[in-house]
């Protein structure tokens, strides 16, 4: 008689693609998401020559590059969460909330702590890649919630993700391997928390046999 085959080895196959598509999506609309910022701050500078660029991509940053990830990512996502179109909008407003939020947190706590905000200490640059990740997975969550019993240990994942982010990367965006890195670093982590929190606990599992 053949042994039965793990269901973890089952689905193995199908878990690796799902992450694959997932880290491929997420990096894809982080470049997208850059190139449109580059387009517009070229088509801008055409029309008002006078046009001050950093300004303009501090503005268009975060709604971009949040909207092409929530697009990018929904169109992995939704072939395991039905009616997942909250994504976009989620990840969008997450996207753009996280960096001021976040910031002001960090400012909070280091006021209380009688320290100064520096861009200087590594300490600080990764309590706020962070909590910017927190920010983001907490308001991807509603469209988590109604599907998985686990899905609490979702910021988690944001958090982890991000700060190994601010670990590769450091304070800012140098080279053009850093928007690579962006894209792929939280998406690794945050792929690896939706193949776990996706798999059901041994006890539904038993439940449900």
């Amino acid at each position: 008689m053949d042994k039965p085959v793990p269901l973890a080895a089952r689905t193995a196959p199908r878990d690796l693609l799902f992450w694959l598509r997932w880290v491929t999506a997420s990096t894809g609309a982080i470049l997208l998401g850059f190139g449109i910022l580059y387009a517009s701050v070229f088509l801008a500078k055409a029309a008002v020559p006078g046009t001050n660029e950093d300004r303009l991509v501090g503005v268009l940053m975060f709604p971009v590059l949040g909207t092409a990830l929530g697009v990018l990512q929904w169109l992995v996502i939704r072939t395991r969460i039905p009616k997942a179109g909250w994504w976009v909008l989620l990840t969008g407003a997450g996207m753009l909330a996280a960096m001021p939020v976040a910031a002001g947190v960090v400012e909070v706590i280091n006021r209380a702590m009688g320290s100064q905000w520096s861009w200087e200490s590594m300490p600080e640059v990764l309590l706020l890649y962070g909590f910017i990740g927190f920010i983001l997975a907490l308001a991807q969550l509603p469209v988590l919630w109604p599907h998985i019993s686990r899905a609490a240990f979702w910021p988690l994942t944001g958090i982890v993700g991000w700060v190994a982010l601010g670990l590769l990367m450091g304070k800012s965006i140098d080279i053009p391997s850093d928007i690579l890195t962006l894209g792929s670093v939280p998406a690794a982590f945050s792929g690896l928390g939706l193949i776990w929190l996706f798999r059901k606990p041994p006890s539904e599992s038993i439940r449900s046999a």
